[in-house]
C-alpha cells in the first residue's frame, strides 16, 4: 500500500512538471496576434502577441524590466502578452519580449537613441527586445530619439 502513495506522488509531480514545462512553449507557439506598430523611421516593427494560457496565471511568474529584481509568483494577470519584433525590409526575426503583464506595465515602445552610436536597441513596455546593428547610423538614431522625447512628453 505504501508503495502506490509513493508512485502517486511521484507521477503527480513529474506530470506537473512536464505540463508547467510544456506551458512555456505553448503560450508563445498558440498565442493570438493582436497588433502591429512600425518604428518612426520604417525599420522595424513589433508585433504584439497575446499569450495562451491553460495553466491559471498565479502558477506563472511575474517578470522585471530589471533582470535584478526580484520576480514574484502567486498574483493573478489580467493580460499576458509579449511582443515580436522584425526587420520591415527582411522580415527576419529580431527579438522578443518575455511574457509579461501589460496591465501593470508602463504602456510605451521605446525604438533606440544616439547614446549607443552603431547600436540599436528596443524596449517594450521597459522590457529589452532588440539589440542590433540594424538600422541604427548615427542620423536615424538622432531622428529616433527626438521622437522618443516628444512621446515621453505625451504620457
Amino acid at each position: 500500500m505504501n508503495n502506490w502513495r509513493v508512485i502517486v506522488v511521484i507521477v503527480t509531480v513529474v506530470a506537473t512538471t512536464a505540463i508547467y514545462m510544456a506551458s512555456n512553449w505553448w503560450e508563445r507557439a498558440f498565442a493570438t496576434y493582436e497588433h502591429s506598430n512600425t518604428s518612426p523611421d520604417g525599420c522595424i516593427r513589433i508585433d504584439a502577441y497575446k499569450s495562451y494560457w491553460i495553466l491559471p496565471s498565479a502558477f506563472h511568474r511575474t517578470p522585471h524590466p530589471d533582470p535584478e529584481a526580484r520576480t514574484t509568483l502567486g498574483r493573478e494577470w489580467d493580460l499576458p502578452m509579449f511582443y515580436r519584433a522584425y526587420e520591415v525590409r527582411t522580415g527576419a526575426l529580431l527579438g522578443e519580449t518575455v511574457v509579461f503583464d501589460a496591465s501593470v506595465a508602463n504602456n510605451l515602445l521605446y525604438w533606440g537613441d544616439a547614446s549607443t552610436p552603431g547600436r540599436r536597441i528596443v524596449n517594450a513596455y521597459g522590457f529589452p527586445l532588440v539589440d542590433s546593428d540594424r538600422c541604427s547610423d548615427e542620423a536615424t538614431l538622432a531622428k529616433l530619439e527626438t521622437f522618443n522625447k516628444t512621446q515621453l512628453l505625451i504620457y
